[in-house]
């Protein structure tokens, strides 16, 4: 049996310009409204950090139109077979979030 499934590879070779420019046109999709963050039965992860956290909609976009060139990882090829042309640009952005009345530095990926 011949395993068929892409390997992913892991970049971190990519120009602060590419950076840059993956930030420009994320920060316009997320201005524009044409984001979401996934919500559903695989993704319970990100619904507890939603309610732990009480993030809203503005906080939401407040955290992503946060994030800066210098808190860029690294890019990952999508590991989706429908969307395996796509590279997933990875960050962690330190927020300061309250969490059920005490606040804590938070690392968000």
């Amino acid at each position: 049996m011949v395993n068929t499934k892409k390997e992913t590879k892991k970049y971190t070779d990519l120009t602060p310009d590419e950076i840059k420019a993956y930030l420009s046109k994320f920060r316009k999709f997320i201005l524009d409204g044409k984001y979401s963050i996934a919500q559903n039965e695989n993704r319970q992860e990100n619904m507890d950090f939603i309610e732990d956290y009480k993030i809203d909609t503005k906080k939401e976009k407040e955290i992503l139109l946060g994030i800066q060139y210098d808190d860029f990882c690294y890019a990952v090829d999508n590991d989706n077979e429908e969307f395996s042309h796509e590279k997933l640009y990875i960050f962690c952005k330190c927020q300061e979030l309250d969490y059920w009345g005490t606040l804590e530095n938070v690392d968000i990926y």
